[in-house]
């Protein structure tokens, strides 16, 4: 079995797929299975030296880092509801209902997010993207016309200019959706050091056509058991190099025996807008 991936937050690890998923049930497949549970109240070891990696080594291990992300996939379908609350620049608040699939395919997955009426009765924009180990992301979009009705007929292919565009108006962009940044060229893993109390390898990744949203996207994936691959934060860069978001998982609850996934957030550092995604967990 692979390594596994996660997401983190405080002290409870969480996997990266979430982030593709939105809050999918974690139970749903195998590799959403958390397996391991780190204790606040367990002792803290001495804090490690930052590690410096050189340029050749750092892409060599960044490229076996994402070819282990890109290569798995979910066993089995599942569907999930969620609310996404947005407060924007001008501290204006609404949210927004929406669902999710995914749906196992012979070569990989799909994703579907639909979003729904304001009544959350119906439909109104379906985003659709497709998932291979070794070629880019597909991205399909439905919109409703122009009299709000729900979306008919063929779904457009969005090109990469239009991955930068958000989704249902929040600061979640499609782009993170598909963790569009694990699919660019240059890769490099710049140093090693402690972040929330774990041990992390830095994935920079960079943007080769960094006109619009993010230039560079650096990540920091805990490296404490090798069997698990734990992201701690991550942090969006424009192509001015200043910093343009911030990614976290923010609450989890342990629902039925499992560790599920309840909110995570984006902030917008440069115009203080943010999103929180509130996902509706199954509790019996």
């Amino acid at each position: 079995m692979r390594g596994r991936v996660l997401f983190f937050r405080s002290s409870v690890p969480i996997r990266l797929s979430l982030l593709l998923s939105l809050g999918f049930r974690i139970s749903v497949f195998g590799f959403f299975l958390l397996t391991s549970f780190v204790c606040l109240a367990q002792p803290k070891n001495p804090a490690p030296p930052v590690l410096p990696i050189e340029r050749a080594e750092g892409e060599r291990l960044a490229r076996e880092l994402i070819a282990n992300l890109l290569v798995q996939k979910p066993s089995e379908p599942s569907s999930n509801s969620a609310t996404i609350r947005i407060r924007d620049a001008d501290g204006q608040r609404r949210q927004q209902p929406v669902t999710f699939q995914i749906v196992p395919t012979p070569t990989n997955y799909i994703t579907i997010y639909e979003i729904l009426s304001s009544a959350g009765d119906h439909p109104v924009t379906k985003l659709t993207i497709g998932h291979a180990d070794t070629k880019p992301n597909e991205y399909l979009l439905n919109l409703p016309d122009r009299f709000g009705a729900p979306f008919l007929g063929e779904q457009a292919k969005l090109g990469s200019s239009q991955l930068m565009n958000p989704f249902a108006g929040s600061d979640f962009w499609i782009a993170d959706l598909g963790l569009e940044f694990l699919h660019w060229p240059e890769q490099r893993i710049l140093r090693k050091e402690m972040r929330k109390n774990q041990f992390c390898a830095v994935l920079q990744s960079i943007n080769p056509n960094p006109s619009t949203g993010y230039a560079r996207v650096v990540s920091w994936i805990a490296i404490n058991h090798p069997e698990d691959t734990v992201i701690v934060h991550a942090d969006a860069y424009d192509a001015q190099g200043k910093l343009l978001k911030e990614f976290d998982p923010k609450k989890i609850e342990k629902i039925n025996g499992m560790w599920q996934l309840e909110e995570m957030e984006m902030r917008n550092m440069q115009t203080g807008s943010k999103t929180l995604i509130d996902f509706n967990l199954e509790r019996k």
